[in-house]
């Protein structure tokens, strides 16, 4: 008796073990297809984010509401987006019609959290970088009444997957009063969210010493034409000799990009990976990583970020002024996948929300 009761509780502990592993790396009821597939409770859930997006930043304003996410700006930056001379005719779609074309663009670089005022660089977040193409042409925009002067966004993050892997699943976890407990919202452990989980601490990593050598992605699914694609901004600036971060300073990312921006100008390599219905590749649940290994990316701009001075207090509120939103957008890049059809009324809500607060608006001329 005393050998078959250690011997059954190690044969449990091995079975629980094994479920647990099967969960994470197998569990999933998401089909890949070309097609979006819809939510019957998607107008109800989308309706709830955009509540719990509000909530955030009416939970966290002192004397100015920030954004619900990435609230800290560390810079806007004025740069190009020049389109590779020698591009593929299968990828001349939208902005990429035209190779060779140079757009202007503004890009904000930010930490992840939503509390702007305990925001300090050196604490564990994610960091994003968003691209606001400007002088688009309207005709073919997703939202032509809705967001001003014609302009092309994309939003990015440091990581190349989600933490959420449905619009449910993200809400719950906002809502949750202990965040790593609803990740086991269920008896079953083949229901245990461990994959989002283990996104939720790869998210959250050390800073870089410059958001300026990051690699950024898009995580959810968007069009080029006819294509389905995830998007990547990787970094082809070169580090200094000497790195010396001041990481007590709550802001060292700004100064080291200041600096940097001072001497030389920067660089990222835009690249877009096609969807491979072949392969596991869902549209629909962006905590599955599109391997590279299945679809590589394929280069089809460049950016360019020249010699500047981000000091400037006037641009740097310009750049807080501004409303980003997967939904800026052409047809040709329009969003799919249930995070992204949430986020046309969540952005648009908090956009508003933090603007009638501030009691500020939207700048009506972009140029520069």
């Amino acid at each position: 008796m005393r050998i078959i009761r250690p011997l059954l509780f190690a044969i449990f502990c091995l079975l629980l073990f094994l479920s647990v592993f099967l969960a994470y790396h197998f569990y999933s009821d998401v089909a890949v297809t070309s097609e979006e597939v819809f939510r019957e409770d998607e107008a109800e859930q989308s309706q709830r984010a955009a509540q719990n997006f509000i909530n955030v930043i009416e939970e966290t304003r002192g004397n100015y509401a920030a954004r619900g996410a990435h609230a800290k700006g560390h810079a806007c930056v004025k740069a190009y987006f020049e389109v590779e001379q020698s591009l593929s005719e299968e990828l001349q779609h939208g902005v990429f019609s035209q190779p060779g074309q140079v757009f202007k663009s503004w890009i904000r670089f930010s930490n992840g959290a939503s509390n702007l005022a305990k925001s300090h660089d050196a604490k564990k977040d994610s960091r994003g970088m968003a691209i606001k193409l400007i002088n688009i042409d309207k005709a073919n925009l997703q939202d032509k009444a809705g967001q001003g002067p014609g302009q092309q966004d994309f939003l990015m993050h440091n990581n190349p997957v989600f933490f959420s892997a449905n619009i449910e699943d993200y809400n719950r976890l906002v809502e949750s009063d202990n965040k790593i407990l609803s990740f086991f919202n269920s008896p079953n452990p083949f229901k245990w969210r461990l994959r989002e989980l283990t996104h939720v601490f790869d998210t959250l990593a050390k800073p870089p010493f410059s958001p300026l050598w990051d690699d950024y992605f898009s995580n959810t699914a968007y069009k080029l034409g006819p294509h389905n694609i995830k998007f990547n901004a990787q970094s082809c600036s070169a580090a200094p000799a000497e790195i010396n971060p001041d990481l007590d300073n709550p802001d060292f990312l700004q100064q080291t990009m200041r600096a940097e921006l001072a001497g030389s100008e920067a660089c990222f390599k835009f690249r877009v990976q096609l969807q491979d219905t072949q392969k596991y590749m869902p549209i629909e649940d962006p905590s599955i990583e599109w391997k590279e290994d299945d679809s590589p990316y394929h280069d089809v701009a460049t950016i360019r970020i020249p010699k500047q001075d981000i000091g400037d207090e006037e641009q740097k509120q310009f750049c807080e002024d501004l409303s980003f939103s997967p939904w800026h957008a052409l047809n040709a890049h329009r969003p799919i996948g249930q995070l992204n059809r949430i986020r046309k009324q969540v952005y648009a809500a908090s956009s508003k929300y933090r603007h009638n607060s501030n009691e500020s608006r939207v700048p009506d001329s972009l140029d520069w």
